[in-house]
């Protein structure tokens, strides 16, 4: 009977010792398994971060090319209102002095008033 108990022990217990060598090589396997996944996924992180910044130093530049062109159309557009403006200023003053001359005709000096506006219009 000891021979059988003692076979028997050897039997489970070098099952429990194989079970255990096993337990601790699947320990091992899986934590390197857990590992390569965490890499993995750091990795695809900073391709996507990587992804993120391309996109917005896309939009960046294209925000830069249209505010440049935007800042030299308004350029032109201040310069063109500048323009204008000073004409409209001419064309006031020229039109007042009409006025004043307008308001001096008389039956008598029509031709000669006449004659100023048409010099006066022909000045500008």
């Amino acid at each position: 009977m000891e021979w059988v108990s003692l076979i028997l022990n050897i039997l489970f217990g070098g099952g429990l010792f194989i079970s255990l060598v096993t337990l601790k090589s699947v320990k091992k396997e899986a934590g390197s398994k857990a590992e390569k996944a965490a890499a993995e996924a750091r990795a695809d992180e900073i391709k996507n971060v990587e992804s993120a910044i391309k996109i917005w130093r896309g939009i960046a530049e294209d925000m830069s090319a249209k505010y440049n062109d935007m800042s030299d159309k308004c350029e032109a557009l201040s310069k063109s209102v500048e323009n204008l403006t000073t004409e409209v200023n001419r064309l006031r003053i020229t039109n007042n002095r009409i006025i004043r001359l307008l308001d001096k005709i008389t039956p008598e000096n029509l031709e000669h008033v006449v004659a100023e506006i048409k010099n006066e219009l022909s000045k500008d």
